[in-house]
């Protein structure tokens, strides 16, 4: 059976389909069979009986009140062929009354003990007996009783005889009838079971093509079915990977080429530096500081992208865990307004913070927290024009701490919402260089937010008219046990 498992779906459905198709209707055809040979005795029993009774009844109509054994044989046979065409067999009459008297004047008696069946009729039943006649042929034999209106009770009997034949050829024709039932009922199945073989295997097949063509690089394959089944499932399932593998694949080519994109423009701007500290003989002091510093500046952006980049790359391996400090989130957010405030002097910007009345106790790792809301903060004084402000509001709710972190900068195009926390995209790309920054920092908040199972949101009204930020960060009231004083 080993070359069983070598072949394809198909086949296998196939081989077990038409298998279970001919054991089961083999066995039907055996058991109707078997019994094919009773039934046909007993329907043709039946048949004679109804027969021969009804060739008596007639027969009696017909003599009325005459007594029939006063008929000459003539007259009996004569009265025999003309119901001899309702049946299919032989006629014979023998009449009850006394035979007369031979020359010694004794009446001879008449013994019906080698017909069983005429006994039967005499006594008001049937029987069918199966014996040779004179010629030697296998007959079967049946009688009913005939009545005459001049007498009371039977004056005859009728015998009917058919040849056996009769009988094995209603029962060839029933194996035949059977046979062809076999055969239409068996070619039927095997065409639904081929049918639906088919239609397993074909959704299958288109599966295995798209498989292996996405296998070699060709993501656009998708795979459609009309119906609604496990199948269809399974294709929905594919088709959801390979959206999501084609949508992997897209952001690492767009993560790839942005951050070459990213590191060669420092690069780029460190050699140029390096290579007129080094050649330049003509650069005077000032401008080697400058370039000195200018250097240190690109140093630190690079700097701060790699740290970046290996965070990024530690929560899409998923390496990082979920914190499990108490926090105080009051006293973090006014340390982090306070590590802002002298940046935000110094461009005239109010930097404003609405605390809770209550402490705030959470659980989560600080170092993410900080870095969640020291991003947004920076982007908000960043994109913050010099008089404007910023203002941190901070809410509890039953099962979340609401932040909403609202600004009075340059505000975001209604196309660019949708962009804002794929990396290294930026919305103003004109000032992209003007304004520091790695472009990765709300992809980290997002991350982060999602990490610890909340939401962000970033609204803004159009160009020029501010920004607001909403971070949805789940809430469990910590309990503090209350222990009773001993007694």
């Amino acid at each position: 059976m080993k070359w069983l498992y070598r072949t394809s779906i198909h086949t296998r459905l196939m081989i077990m389909s038409i298998g279970i198709v001919l054991v089961g209707f083999s066995a039907l055809t055996v058991i109707a069979g078997s019994q094919i040979g009773t039934a046909a005795r007993v329907d043709y029993e039946q048949h004679l009986q109804d027969k021969v009774r009804l060739v008596a009844q007639n027969i009696s109509a017909s003599i009325g009140s005459q007594d029939i054994s006063h008929l000459s044989s003539s007259e009996q046979n004569n009265l025999l062929k003309k119901f001899a065409s309702q049946v299919d067999g032989q006629l014979i009459l023998y009449p009850l009354d006394q035979p007369p008297p031979d020359e010694r004047g004794q009446r001879p008696t008449r013994s019906f003990d080698s017909m069983p069946e005429i006994e039967a009729a005499i006594h008001g039943g049937f029987s069918l007996d199966e014996r040779t006649n004179s010629a030697g042929e296998d007959t079967l034999y049946t009688a009913a009783p005939i009545t005459s209106t001049g007498k009371s009770g039977m004056v005859a009997i009728l015998q009917l005889a058919v040849p056996a034949s009769s009988l094995v050829t209603i029962t060839i024709q029933r194996w035949i009838i059977l046979g062809i039932s076999f055969v239409l009922l068996t070619t039927t199945a095997l065409l639904a079971a081929l049918m639906l073989s088919r239609s397993i295997t074909r959704p299958l097949q288109q599966l295995r093509t798209s498989a292996l063509r996405l296998a070699q690089g060709d993501f656009s394959q998708r795979v459609q079915f009309p119906w609604k089944d496990e199948i269809a499932e399974v294709a929905q399932a594919f088709n959801e990977m390979a959206h999501q593998v084609q949508s992997m694949l897209e952001e690492q080519r767009a993560f790839a080429s942005n951050t070459s994109h990213e590191l060669r423009t420092p690069l780029t701007a460190i050699r140029l530096r390096t290579e007129a500290l080094r050649y330049d003989t003509t650069l005077d002091n000032t401008t080697a500081r400058q370039y000195i510093e200018e250097i240190d500046d690109e140093v630190a952006h690079l700097s701060n992208l790699v740290q970046e980049l290996i965070l990024l790359s530690r929560f899409d391996a998923g390496r990082a865990e979920v914190g499990h400090e108490q926090i105080d989130l009051t006293r973090l957010a006014s340390s982090l307004v306070h590590e802002f405030t002298s940046q935000a002097q110094a461009r005239q910007i109010e930097l404003t913070l609405v605390e809770p009345e209550t402490p705030v106790l959470i659980t989560a790792n600080i170092n993410h927290l900080t870095m969640v809301f020291r991003n947004l903060l920076d982007n908000a004084l960043k994109y913050t024009p010099d008089g404007g402000s910023v203002t941190w509001t901070i809410q509890v709710d039953e099962h979340e701490v609401v932040h909403t972190i609202q600004d009075t900068g340059q505000g975001i195009a209604a196309h660019a919402l949708a962009h804002l926390f794929e990396r290294f995209y930026r919305a103003d790309k004109a000032r992209s260089r003007d304004i520091p920054g790695t472009g990765l920092g709300l992809a980290i908040v997002k991350t982060i937010v999602d990490l610890y199972h909340g939401r962000i949101t970033i609204e803004s009204a159009g160009m020029n008219k501010g920004t607001t930020v909403h971070v949805y960060w789940p809430y469990q009231p910590i309990q503090e046990e209350m222990s009773s004083p001993e007694s």
